[in-house]
């Protein structure tokens, strides 16, 4: 990996071929930003990680045709930052990011698909906690012929904590063919929480399949009632609301070593 001192960007190019392990990054004051460019025919998997407070963080990312990468993307800071995400892809390149957002963050992500037969689908899980509040946007734009890529956001609103996710598919008057959908979903589990979804469907063209969709559920009493009448304490019935609600994401996680450390994270932090 080079790393530009000057501009605090670092940078990492993934050669052509399969990688045998991921490629781990952790943001940093020194360094609040990361390029990285996918060679063609490359295939890695990305694990980036961030507690460390700052104004900003910016993720950059270009597949060159036929590439193919997975990114794990984990913010759990304490303090909010706003956070950028933009990716680029190319002719045949396939692109997998999950976003796991555990902190008060304004959270941009914007993925284009440039080249035809093109995929990019955006996996998003949100537990929000205490006071938190999430601004989540997730832009998934299609701008050539036969694109593919689903955006799904999920997330879990506790105590007083806020979510906000703002989800968008746009179909260009060049992307037919394009199959594309949108889904997001937000579970509540205190009174004092709040959600909101907002889905929004572009479509310029004809001979596509999309769709969008947004549902905001709360946890009653009486559902935590049906647990304790069988001997689950209340505290372990919400464990098992969020890990059920949001573990469904983590069977999108193909690599065993990255799946092994998003776990190991997904245990620590209480899920």
């Amino acid at each position: 990996m080079q790393k530009a001192k000057s501009s605090g960007t670092a940078q990492k190019m993934i050669v052509k071929g399969k990688a045998k392990e991921p490629f781990f990054f952790t943001f940093s004051r020194r360094h609040p930003s990361l390029q990285v460019m996918a060679k063609r025919g490359s295939e890695n998997v990305l694990f980036v990680t961030c507690a460390t407070p700052g104004s900003r963080l910016s993720l950059k990312i270009a597949l060159e045709p036929q590439a193919s990468l997975a990114v794990v993307f984990v913010w759990k800071g304490k303090k909010s930052t706003k956070i950028s995400q933009h990716i680029a892809v190319a002719t045949g390149a396939q692109l997998h990011l999950l976003n796991v957002t555990h902190g008060s963050c304004i959270h941009d992500t914007v993925s284009e698909v440039k080249g035809v037969g093109g995929e990019s689908s955006i996996d998003w899980i949100i537990h929000g906690r205490g006071t938190m509040k999430c601004l989540l946007s997730a832009r998934n734009i299609f701008s050539a012929k036969d694109g593919r890529g689903d955006v799904t956001m999920r997330g879990v609103a506790e105590e007083k904590a806020t979510i906000t996710c703002n989800g968008s598919v746009e179909i260009g008057p060049k992307a037919s063919g394009t199959q594309a959908h949108l889904t997001e979903k937000i579970l509540i589990l205190d009174p004092t929480a709040r959600a909101d979804a907002i889905p929004s469907l572009d479509v310029g063209t004809h001979d596509v399949q999309a769709s969008h969709s947004a549902a905001i559920s709360r946890i009653h009493p009486e559902d935590l009632f049906y647990f304790a009448s069988r001997g689950i304490m209340a505290k372990k019935a919400r464990k098992l609301f969020i890990d059920g609600f949001l573990g469904d994401l983590l069977g999108n996680i193909h690599n065993a070593s990255l799946r092994t450390h998003l776990s190991q994270f997904w245990e620590k932090e209480g899920r």
